[in-house]
């Protein structure tokens, strides 16, 4: 997915309309490239796996731009407000985070949302409504978890790497 802009999505119960989603039963080589979320009443960006329906393919997002997420750009409604959401139900899937940008979301700007696979690189998150960052996995599989040369600034609570790998 090249330089597209998606917002404003909206679904009656108000928590499953994500920016772009690429979840539950997508395949390997998704990439997004170029693109913004923003204003998406759940998620800017959601990886979502869940155990009834395993693993996803690894999904690369890079150069990406997400704010505003949980709410419409009227100010309407309170949903999840995630920026990039990479992952769920502790499932080890190695998406990959490149030289992106979070801010301004109602909840976390990047979450491994329990995927203790992902990688964040060259990335900056700030000014989000929870932590600007929160890692931490799920079950007892081993924590890959990378972040190199990310910047996180001005969260409205601390950024939490939990179970980190030494």
């Amino acid at each position: 997915v090249l330089n597209c802009t998606s917002h404003d999505n909206f679904d009656p119960a108000a928590n499953n309309a994500d920016g772009f989603a690429a979840k539950l039963t997508c395949g390997e080589g998704n990439i997004f490239r170029g693109c913004i979320a923003y204003s998406n009443i759940d998620d800017g960006f959601d990886l979502f796996s869940k155990i009834e329906s395993g693993p996803i393919g690894a999904v690369r997002i890079e150069r990406c731009v997400d704010y505003g997420n949980g709410c419409l750009s009227d100010g309407s409604g309170n949903g999840d407000g995630n920026g990039f959401k990479l992952g769920g139900d502790g499932i080890a899937v190695a998406h990959s985070l490149v030289h992106s940008v979070a801010f301004g979301n109602g909840s976390t700007g990047i979450t491994s949302n329990s995927n203790p696979a992902i990688v964040v690189e060259n990335c900056t998150a700030f000014g989000n409504g929870q932590r600007n960052i929160s890692l931490y996995g799920k079950g007892q599989g081993p924590r890959r978890f990378q972040v190199i040369n990310t910047i996180s600034l001005n969260g409205a609570s601390a950024d939490a790497y939990t179970e980190m790998p030494e």
